[in-house]
């Protein structure tokens, strides 16, 4: 999608809006204009009776009876300066109400499609990105877009018009004179577009240095428990600094310019202005003009010069809104992850991995190598294998967050990459090792999945995940609110509360990925025998580190390097000489070491 795509896919809807400010704009600037020919009219032709020369003087003059009235009745001339300033205000308040409902509604539109896009975003993009960048083009991006929207274009019309009504009334007037007032706007419309494109590269380094800023202080806040954990304030400090100096530069050289471009600018207004003044006394003493017309001149002089000069300031929001859009698109022209496309199959859990070979996009070796290996419905797996051995990639692939290579994964029969991911999701309770829980109550976080669960099968739930009674003991129960992230429960309470949300959703393959480790052995056996007495018919797939948590399971297999090493159960695999047999040897010692010590 181009700029221009993204930026007019969201004025749709919002076009007669758009035509009616610029059709208010005009009106606005028309009627602007005439107040100093109204004071020209009556300085020149009421006040002085010189006569008129202009047929649309005469008609407005005929409308109030002729000059001659208006001379005798000076109150008229009042009410006609008053009425078109009262025009005046209407058209200002239909500006900046026009205005308020373009900008609003547009960066409504955008975004919701924005957050809809990122929420559909695949899942190596959100690997990839840094969130705080993320947050900055969502934030700070979409809002120089709804600035620039607010006000810049109907400034840029503003000064456009204003420029030609006011050139061609002053033409008519005095075509030499007209012309110095002329002379400088080619030397300021230059100037304004050298200066935009200076401008659009400096923001864009200001705006992605900004971006850099916002990544380090979410990620500092994020993970506050490590830094102080670990007293890292001060290098945290550091590095917030270093990105905020390098933020500051770049704004710094920003304003810079725009002070060189508001200095100049002015300095140029400035001189037209005298060359003005000066040639209109000297073209009043000749008489080639009257005082009124003179007085025209110079009004529409300012009025000319100052929003032309403005050009600048809009065409420097126009480089920045650019730049804005350019980031945003960014976004949008990572294709939406497919959800809804596939089979809609059904999945009892039945799983075969036959000779499946995995390897990233960005990566050299494959991840996972020729595994294979099968499970039963309502039989319970076990994973063990170093830190890199490949077991979270194989939880990416059950899940399709990734497809594989090569080989085959068939769940009940069905190749697993024809199934709709959306139902595929539906039919697998994934409890990952870090636990998300949002700012919510407990009860809300637990029925996540399920938003209209009654509370018996919250409690049940969470009586299976060894959590209902900790519960219980909070002042406000289930609906005791969690801080952001769940800060405000021990590592051990987060995961059986994530653990109970899964067991909730009733699926038909559960997933635990290394997320039983951080609560206690006993706790850990009480979950197990819980979900094999009350999960009857479900697998399970136990990713862990302990022996404990791999024994009871019906299968195990050992990963290594991406490749299955072992393969059996408990007993067979203590039997063997390997990795596994090492671990129960070392993970034993250190229970007897335990139990000596105590």
């Amino acid at each position: 999608m181009t700029l221009k795509q993204l930026f007019m896919k969201y004025l749709k809807g919002l076009r007669l809006r758009l035509v009616s400010l610029i059709g208010v704009v005009i009106t606005y600037v028309s009627l602007t204009l005439i107040s100093p020919l109204l004071f020209a009219f009556l300085i020149d032709n009421v006040i002085n009776q010189e006569p008129i020369t202009s047929n649309w003087l005469i008609q407005y003059s005929n409308l109030f009876g002729g000059v001659d009235r208006i001379r005798d009745n000076l109150w008229l001339a009042a009410l006609m300066i008053i009425a078109v300033n009262l025009i005046i205000f209407v058209l200002m308040y239909l500006r900046g109400r026009l205005n308020g409902v373009i900008s609003e509604r547009y960066v409504e539109r955008l975004r919701n499609d924005l957050f809809e896009h990122l929420q559909y975003y695949p899942y190596h993009a959100h690997v990839n990105a840094k969130s705080g960048d993320l947050i900055q083009r969502c934030t700070s991006d979409v809002d120089t877009i709804r600035r620039f929207l607010a006000g810049q274009i109907a400034e840029l019309v503003y000064a456009i018009s204003m420029a030609i009504i006011a050139m061609v009334i002053l033409v008519q007037i005095n075509v030499r004179l007209a012309l110095i007032a002329m002379i400088s706007l080619p030397f300021l419309v230059l100037f304004a577009y050298f200066f935009f494109m200076r401008m659009q590269k400096v923001f864009q380094s200001s705006d992605e240095a900004e971006g850099e800023l916002s990544t380090v202080l979410q990620e500092s806040l994020s993970g506050v428990r490590v830094v102080k954990a670990f007293n890292r304030e001060v290098f945290e400090l550091n590095r917030f600094d270093e990105k905020n100096k390098k933020y500051k530069d770049l704004t710094y050289k920003l304003i810079e310019l725009l002070g060189m471009y508001w200095a100049s600018s002015d300095f140029i207004v400035l001189v037209q202005i005298f060359v003005v003044v000066i040639f209109g006394i000297f073209a009043a003493q000749a008489g080639e003009i009257t005082v009124g017309q003179f007085f025209v001149f110079l009004s529409y002089e300012s009025m000319i010069l100052w929003p032309i000069r403005n050009v600048g300031r809009i065409l420097s929001d126009l480089g920045k809104m650019l730049v804005s859009l350019k980031r945003l698109n960014e976004i949008f022209n990572e294709p939406m992850e497919d959800i809804n496309s596939g089979d809609i199959v059904d999945i009892k859990g039945d799983i075969v991995f036959e000779h499946v070979k995995f390897q990233y996009e960005d990566g050299h070796v494959p991840v996972l190598e020729d595994v294979s290996f099968t499970i039963k419905q309502g039989e319970t797996l076990a994973i063990l294998g170093p830190t890199g051995s490949g077991k979270s990639s194989l939880v990416h692939l059950l899940t399709r967050l990734y497809d594989y290579n090569s080989g085959h994964i068939r769940l009940n029969g069905h190749e697993l990459n024809t199934i709709q991911k959306k139902h595929l999701r539906h039919q697998i309770g994934i409890v990952l090792q870090e636990p998300f829980l949002f700012s919510k109550t407990i009860l809300e976080n637990i029925r996540l999945a399920q938003p209209d669960a009654d509370e018996n099968a919250v409690k049940k739930a969470a009586e299976m995940a060894s959590v209902h009674r900790v519960i219980h003991e909070f002042d406000q129960g289930y609906k005791t609110l969690v801080g952001e992230k769940g800060v405000t429960l021990s590592g051990g309470q987060k995961q059986r509360i994530a653990i109970a949300r899964t067991i909730l959703n009733q699926t038909p393959i559960l997933i635990f990925d290394d997320s039983l480790s951080a609560v206690d052995t006993h706790t850990d056996e009480k979950i197990r025998h819980a979900l094999k007495e009350r999960a009857i018919g479900v697998t399970t797939l136990i990713i862990t580190h302990r022996i404990t948590s791999a024994m009871q399971a019906d299968k195990i297999i050992v990963l290594e390097n991406g490749r299955i090493s072992q393969q059996g159960t408990h007993e067979t695999l203590c039997q063997e000489e390997g990795l596994y047999r090492r671990i129960v040897t070392i993970q034993s010692q250190m229970i007897e070491g335990g139990e000596e010590d105590e």
